[in-house]
């Protein structure tokens, strides 16, 4: 009985340890299995070959054919001719035409295999024989972090693998993203690579994310948040872009040159306007008191301005909001940012505004965890009228290894540039009445109704101004619409 005993005892014991064995054995098998699945390039090509293949049999795409044989005859199943190239973070897959039965089906199927893959579709290539879809795949892997985000005045910014703001290219930038979404990372993020190469400019209404960066010696006198003084920095930006176009004419007339160049071809830098929580900035500026020193359509004027103007002279603006409806933003603003990207949770109409009509059949849509862990900084990025892609913001680095402050603690300051001393440009009476193709009668009369309307004339020669005033009361007056003092009541409302 006792040796019975034992021996139970020991074949009890073996079994259980082989119990445990084979959990344990099972547990890792599974865990590689979904490793190689996610992480191993190999796997996840063939995965998407049979999610290819899968899709083309549930979907019909495929030739049947009855085969005989020894044994009778059997189904032979073909299917026509599909091509799937893979690289790192795209994919491509390439439908025949040439008028076999799928030929319409193969033509809108770029929005199917978008959800299939998971993947983002970049661009569609009609070639005649075939249609390719080009897919943006794996996003997350093409992260970098935060304290690697680097560029250069001619490349750009690189905000992850693949991703890079060329500025030159797509001047302005909007980032719209939502409480807790990563858009304040990203923000700082875009700064690290930012102040290495041109002069940075903050206005921050909200008081919140960037006040202490006003302390370090690279961004003095250049963060600010009261609304009199962001505005006027607007308004020293516009100056600034003047002046800067008046350093590259004379530079270029240096060199004897027929036309302007870039901006960096006359050594200047480029200078970036960081605005976050644009909203708030123009509620503040339409709020402010009658009696204020600032004209806030003054400021709106010289904003719309460098948005038009500001490439060309190397000045370039970034937004930042939360969401986008469809007045945050005139139209003639929005439609010159070229670059756009959303991170976090954002609303339906914000992927409306930033990503235009193009993407109004994309399913955008909001992750929260991927691989069970849960992420930050993930959204979409495109340039305006392409189709948007997925993007991940640079990762934020242990605080233990990297800090923004710090970072930005050691950058050189870029001073601002010296700005010439533009002479006033004057026109003789003679002169404008031959450029207005009128006579003197005619001219001295308008010029006494202006006078009588406020408009204080000095000396026998007039400005720029004052032959613009000229300008406009003749082409109306010459396009009938209306008497001398109607016309003259109108232009001299935006003549101030």
């Amino acid at each position: 009985m006792l040796l019975y005993h034992k021996f139970y005892g020991h074949w009890f014991l073996v079994g259980g340890v082989s119990i445990a064995y084979l959990l344990i054995s099972s547990f890792l098998i599974y865990r590689l299995y979904q490793l190689f699945i996610t992480k191993g390039r190999w796997f996840t090509k063939r995965r998407r070959e049979f999610i290819l293949w899968r899709f083309m049999i549930q979907n019909g795409f495929y030739y049947t054919k009855r085969i005989k044989g020894a044994n009778g005859s059997r189904e032979k199943i073909k299917l026509p001719k599909v091509y799937l190239k893979q690289d790192k973070l795209t994919m491509s897959a390439s439908f025949q035409l040439e008028g076999i039965k799928f030929q319409d089906r193969f033509l809108k199927i770029g929005g199917q295999l978008e959800t299939a893959f998971s993947a983002d579709m970049m661009n569609q290539v009609n070639e005649g024989a075939y249609i390719t879809f080009e897919y943006a795949i794996d996003a997350i892997r093409s992260r970098i972090s935060a304290k690697d985000v680097r560029g250069t005045v001619k490349e750009g910014i690189k905000l992850a693998e693949g991703v890079i703001w060329d500025f030159i290219e797509n001047p302005h930038l909007l980032i719209a993203g939502g409480t807790g979404g990563g858009k304040t990372v990203l923000l700082r993020s875009l700064l690290v690579g930012l102040l290495r190469i041109g002069r940075v400019e903050i206005l921050d209404p909200k008081e919140a994310d960037f006040v202490k960066l006003a302390d370090l010696e690279v961004l003095k006198d250049r963060v600010t948040w009261t609304t009199e003084t962001m505005a006027q920095r607007i308004v020293d930006a516009h100056e600034r872009m003047r002046a800067r176009y008046a350093i590259m004419r004379e530079r270029s007339n240096a060199k004897n040159e027929t036309e302007l160049e870039a901006f960096y071809k006359y050594d200047l830098a480029p200078e970036f306007i960081l605005i976050d929580e644009y909203p708030s900035l123009v509620s503040e500026l339409e709020n402010l008191p009658r009696d204020s020193k600032i004209d806030a359509f003054k400021v709106m004027g010289d904003l719309k301005q460098i948005f038009l103007k500001g490439r060309g002279a190397g000045m370039f603006i970034v937004i930042a909001t939360q969401n986008v409806k469809t007045d945050d933003l005139p139209s003639t603003l929005k439609d010159n940012i070229m670059f756009r990207i959303t991170v976090g949770r954002v609303s339906g109409y914000t992927y409306d505004s930033v990503f235009g009509e193009v993407n109004a059949n994309k399913a955008f849509k909001y992750v929260e965890k991927v691989d069970g862990k849960k992420v930050y900084g993930r959204g979409y990025v495109a340039v305006n009228g392409l189709p948007a892609r997925e993007f991940f913001a640079p990762l934020l680095p242990n605080s233990k290894d990297f800090s923004f402050y710090n970072d930005f603690k050691q950058l050189s300051r870029i001073e601002d540039i010296e700005q010439p001393v533009v002479k006033e440009v004057r026109y003789l009476q003679n002169d404008l009445i031959n450029e207005l193709s009128t006579d003197e009668r005619m001219f001295k009369k308008i010029k006494g109704l202006l006078k009588d309307s406020g408009v204080n004339f000095t000396g026998k020669d007039y400005s720029e101004k004052e032959k613009r005033l000229f300008v406009q009361v003749f082409d109306r007056k010459n396009n009938g619409e209306g008497t001398l003092k109607e016309i003259i009541a109108e232009v001299m409302v935006d003549f101030g």
